[in-house]
């Protein structure tokens, strides 16, 4: 029982107590927050990949018969899943799943990440516009038929 009365023993305890338990810093918490916006978006337009990729196949059988109007939206949605395909592998090299955690970063590190998340935002935001639009006008094409 001497043991725990030692004084360098209790402080010890306080310390890896208290280490546990340190709020994130305010980096760490807007980067975060940035970081969640990012991944909603992502998650918004991820699930239209393969309506993409059905309206890209049926706009190809009928550009195989009929006008450009066909092979121009074919091409737009072709495009629209290339362009997340390329920024989902760019995401996931700046923002390696496996990157060390915000906590073991200093403030000017995350502070560079989240000026990287704002890029990577509005980059994503773009991206659900050409996909939403690209969708959009190969229905409306569809539709006519």
């Amino acid at each position: 029982m001497k043991f725990f009365n030692s004084p360098v023993i209790l402080i010890a305890i306080f310390t890896v107590t208290t280490a546990c338990t340190t709020k994130p810093s305010k980096e760490a918490r807007e980067f975060q927050t940035l970081f969640d916006e990012v991944i909603v978006i992502h998650d918004e337009v991820m699930p239209q990949m393969g309506k993409l990729n059905t309206l890209g196949q049926q706009l190809k059988k009928e550009a195989d018969t009929t006008t450009a109007a066909y092979t121009e939206a074919a091409e737009g949605l072709k495009k629209s899943h290339k362009v997340m395909m390329d920024w989902m592998k760019d995401f996931s090299e700046k923002f390696p799943y496996d990157d060390a955690p915000l906590k073991d970063k200093t403030p000017e590190e995350i502070t560079q990440k989240i000026a990287l998340l704002k890029s990577e935002k509005e980059e994503m935001s773009e991206l659900r516009d050409l996909v939403n639009q690209s969708i959009e006008k190969a229905e409306r094409l569809l539709e006519k038929k």
